[in-house]
């Protein structure tokens, strides 16, 4: 098996050439092992390789292994959220470069006995914080189809190694649209589903105040929803929701922010677009506005926030000292110093907050199945421009961050299930994303409808190679 055969199958298509015995596990893992050694240096996805483990494991006689739809796929761990016994979790962070492996996470566990073979981890921000992946600790992830373009963030790293087709599938995580932003930047299919449908224990069970859920990116949507099947605490089957008749379906469509900002052209073309062919296929169509409470502003940001003062506060101890100066980035110092300062109660009405909010858009969507947005409001910005390394003025900086990516906040705030669709390029020849959101539990509902448009617009996800 070459590169090319490799990247264009998807993580079934590959397992399934496993279990008709027409490839075996060594050869697809030392595959995607020379693409990463290879492709990447040019690219800079992949920022831990964890290639001796993974070959050592293939050559156990037994591992406990359950086979799955995504058996002896290769795959790769976001450098954050979750734990591994093989591989240390830096959080991006040079305060945390001497961590060491804490054993598995539930999802890394149930990924690991399904067959999945883990061969490193991603780039992403510090503590995941960011619009970008544009880490001091690590340096940039580059967008596949123009590296002057940001990759989004968090999950950029995660989101190149799938464009480029060095895995199929990826690890991500999601707590203001981390799996969603990135997809969109790089033309791949991204899928947060309902909060607290995966399992984030045993080492922490809440992250961002309840904003965050972690998953995968994909090439397809089936690989996204046979990973959901592996990781779920459902017995819900969400491949074959795939293979069920989609229902007609009352979708609520806007191109206006929560905050009144109308995205650019290209990205509302791209939307009416795949809005008018969801009504040539029978859904009715109608116009949506976000509501007024939906709105949480800085009080949203107080949430992630505690998770860096949480886990900067648990090091220091763990070490026995504060981080030295460098040591963290500007951002995570000024996230740490405002959780401090401000204090419990801050926080706590922060979460009341977020419940009317998510309340309110739960409200909004009655006698609608889906909301359908552009993932973005614009095409990715250059390598840089969202850096908070250049900001003096953090409120700057989220101002300008969610000028870019206001579609995705919603979605956490509710807990709602939502993803972000390949839609084709815009006028920059960039990849463009539309986002599909449903109510909480409506998980399956949500991977239907990515599949019909995945369908109906066959679009290439691979980018091209250097």
């Amino acid at each position: 098996m070459d590169f090319e055969e490799y990247r264009r199958l998807d993580g079934i298509a590959l397992s399934n050439l496993l279990a008709r015995r027409q490839v075996n596990r060594q050869e697809i893992v030392e595959c995607a092992i020379d693409a990463i050694n290879t492709v990447d240096r040019f690219f800079n996805s992949v920022i831990l390789r964890n290639f001796e483990a993974a070959l050592e494991r293939l050559g156990r006689k037994s591992d406990g292994r359950t086979p799955s739809a995504l058996d002896g796929v290769p795959f790769l761990l976001k450098d954050v959220n979750l734990y591994d016994s093989e591989m240390p979790t830096r959080f991006a962070s040079r305060f945390f470069r001497d961590a060491e492996p804490r054993g598995d996470s539930a999802m890394v566990s149930r990924w690991r006995a399904a067959g999945l073979v883990f061969l490193g981890k991603t780039n992403t921000p510090e503590f995941a914080g960011e619009f970008i992946t544009e880490p001091a600790c690590y340096g940039p992830a580059l967008n596949p189809w123009n590296v002057k373009r940001t990759t989004g963030g968090s999950s950029g790293g995660a989101a190149v190694a799938v464009a480029l087709g060095l895995v199929p599938v990826a690890h991500a995580t999601d707590l203001g649209g981390s799996i969603r932003i990135p997809a969109a930047c790089c033309g791949v299919f991204g899928f947060k589903p309902t909060s607290g449908l995966n399992p984030l224990g045993p080492f922490v069970f809440e992250i961002a105040g309840g904003l965050d859920s972690d998953h995968v990116i994909s090439r397809t949507v089936r690989d996204s929803a046979a990973s959901l099947n592996i990781t779920a605490d459902s017995t819900k089957d969400f491949q074959a929701c795939l293979d069920e008749p989609l229902r007609q379906l009352r979708i609520g469509v806007t191109s206006v922010s929560p905050e009144g900002l109308k995205a650019d052209p290209d990205q509302s073309s791209a939307l009416n677009y795949v809005a008018r062919q969801l009504e040539a296929m029978g859904h009715e169509i109608v116009e949506y506005e976000y509501p007024a409470d939906s709105v949480m502003g800085v009080d949203f940001d107080l949430l992630w926030m505690m998770d860096v003062y949480r886990l900067v506060a648990e090091h220091s101890r763990a070490i026995g000292r504060s981080p030295s100066q460098g040591e963290l980035e500007p951002l995570s110092l000024w996230a740490f110093e405002k959780i401090r300062t401000l204090g419990a109660a801050a926080y706590y009405e922060a979460r009341l907050k977020r419940k009317r909010a998510g309340h309110a858009l739960e409200e909004s969507m009655a006698g609608l199945d889906i909301v359908l947005t552009p993932t973005l409001a614009t095409d990715p910005p250059p390598v840089g421009f969202l850096s908070s390394r250049k900001f003096e003025n953090f409120e700057e900086w989220a101002r300008l961050g969610y000028e870019f990516a206001p579609f995705s906040t919603p979605a956490n705030i509710a807990g709602q299930p939502s993803a972000s669709i390949p839609a084709g390029f815009s006028s920059a020849g960039l990849p463009v994303g539309v986002q599909a959101t449903a109510r909480r539990g409506e998980d399956g509902l949500v991977l239907q409808l990515s599949a019909a448009i995945e369908k109906l617009n066959a679009i290439e996800p691979l980018a091209p190679l250097p």
